[in-house]
């Protein structure tokens, strides 16, 4: 008789934090989440409060746990999934000097772009695997902190990201994982550890200021007493350290190779495949983070997700919600009802999608939003409609951009929020001319973490997908639309050069 285990998927992100209890074949039994408060008091500025993250964590864990009615013992190993580019400082004590910065936060693009003009961005870029002249990566953040806090700057023993915070907080010890420590811009992916020389003549910091590297595999013991009490568990539990949420995203639904590529929306989104080998752009569309030793994940990343959608429903929110009371559904399922009531390519509305910057494949945090042949006839059933067919537009720049280097061909692989709009996947199958294939995982991350424990702790074979990762629905494009979508692509590409000509041309 085979014994049944079970798993928690610890997934902290910038909106919320999400403790994932799961079997064997890594079906989901319970789920416990927090929302983050995110700190925005200044312009550009997006902070969250370290020790607030912390709280959630440990009250998420502690409900999955009492809540689950699983017996504590079955609970066999923890992994940990992270949101990526943070940065905050810890003095001696490992107290908070800062909040923690988050990869939407867009202080730092002086620093970025004096970065990438007086050290080559480029062959940063083919060091780090990351496009320095972007605010998202935390080089530049560190930098902004040594010039505009130099203080705080001199006291800080290191400069961490959130995991790291939580790991020591919980265990007494400083690590990161080698995903986390790759996306951060000073991290070598040829060597697999800091770049001392990007350390020093850039930050003028040593690696001493940092955490040690270790492999995504690590396996954590010997928790606190305190915060064991307080989880209930009566018995330490291994955690294994885990990765950044997107790899994570990435394995949880099965993505194990450079053949399968993985689809992410949520509030933003994210195309992604593994390969053997680290892969880089000759133009930076794309970046490249290291997992384990022969592994790498290259892909690139949205802002503007479904952000754009929360902003529809949050400017006409009296209208949604009164459509939605008609209709006795939630207002993203009116969104639904009423996109599909418009033919593919929105009768001639273009939406270009950059509410709030935009990452990948241009990388360029200065480009705001645009619709493009509004007219008298078009109702708000069209801007709709238009937005979730500008958002797949910079999804497929993406997928285009990776195709060139890693050539996937298997179906695309979806996950996150989006799978529950039948809508937006036919449009993605349209767009994309690919199969989709959508799996029972509702929370991607999680389960990749948990995953990653799994077979770190020698309970499942690490290239073998689990059950509950496999397709349980899929959608096939059409012919005449995905003709249409290809037209309406290009033209949008047009209209965005047209009025957001290329960095270097301004230069």
């Amino acid at each position: 008789m085979n014994v049944q285990n079970y798993f928690i998927g610890i997934d902290v992100g910038t909106s919320s934090v999400r403790a994932v209890l799961f079997d064997n074949d890594g079906y989901q039994i319970r789920m416990e989440s927090q929302e983050c408060v995110i700190i925005s008091n200044i312009e550009g500025h997006f902070e969250l409060s370290p020790d607030a993250v912390f709280t959630s964590t440990l009250q998420v864990l502690k409900g999955c746990i009492e809540n689950s009615k699983v017996a504590k013992t079955a609970i066999a190993g923890m992994g940990f999934s992270c949101h990526m580019h943070s940065l905050m400082a810890v003095d001696a004590a490992g107290k908070p000097l800062t909040e923690l910065m988050i990869w939407a936060d867009a202080r730092a693009q002086a620093e970025a772009s004096w970065i990438n003009l007086n050290f080559n961005g480029f062959e940063l870029y083919k060091k780090t695997g990351c496009r320095v002249s972007h605010p998202l990566y935390p080089i530049s953040k560190l930098l902004w902190l040594k010039k505009n806090k130099p203080a705080v700057f001199k006291q800080a023993a290191k400069f961490i990201t959130i995991k790291e915070y939580i790991i020591h907080k919980l265990y007494g010890e400083y690590m990161v994982d080698v995903t986390l420590a790759s996306c951060q811009g000073y991290f070598n992916l040829h060597t697999g550890n800091w770049d001392k020389g990007i350390l020093s003549d850039i930050l003028g910091i040593t690696t001493d200021r940092l955490s040690p590297v270790v492999a995504c595999t690590t396996v954590l013991k010997n928790v606190k007493k305190e915060f064991l009490d307080f989880l209930g568990l009566g018995q330490d539990v291994p955690m294994v350290i885990g990765s950044g949420d997107g790899i994570m995203a990435n394995l949880g639904c099965g993505v194990m190779d450079n053949n399968s590529v993985s689809s992410t929306i949520g509030t933003s989104g994210a195309i992604r495949t593994t390969t053997s080998q680290p892969l880089f752009d000759t133009e930076q569309r794309t970046w490249c983070y290291a997992f384990t030793q022969n592994q790498w994940v290259i892909g690139g990343a949205l802002n503007n997700g479904g952000l754009v959608l929360k902003w529809l429903r949050e400017t006409f929110k009296q209208q949604f919600e009164y459509d939605a009371g008609i209709l006795g559904e939630k207002a993203y399922k009116v969104f639904d009802h009423y996109a599909g009531q418009v033919p593919p390519g929105s009768e001639g509305l273009i939406f270009l999608p950059y509410l709030i910057g935009e990452r990948s494949p241009d990388w360029r945090s200065d480009v705001r939003g645009l619709m493009v042949g509004l007219d008298y006839n078009h109702s708000r059933k069209h801007i709709i409609r238009a937005a979730m067919e500008g958002v797949m537009y910079r999804m497929f720049s993406i997928y285009e951009a990776m195709e060139q280097s890693s050539h996937p061909t298997a179906p695309i692989k979806a996950n996150g929020g989006y799978t529950a709009s039948e809508v937006w996947l036919q449009i993605q199958s349209d767009v994309f001319n690919k199969e989709i294939q959508i799996s029972a995982v509702s929370e991607a991350s999680a389960l990749g973490a948990a995953y990653l424990a799994m077979t770190a702790l020698g309970f499942w074979n690490d290239q073998k997908e689990l059950p509950s990762m496999r397709a349980i629905k899929s959608i096939q494009p059409c012919a005449s639309s995905h003709a249409l979508y290809r037209n309406t692509y290009e033209r949008s590409k047009e209209i965005y050069k047209s009025i957001y000509p290329p960095l270097s041309e301004i230069n």
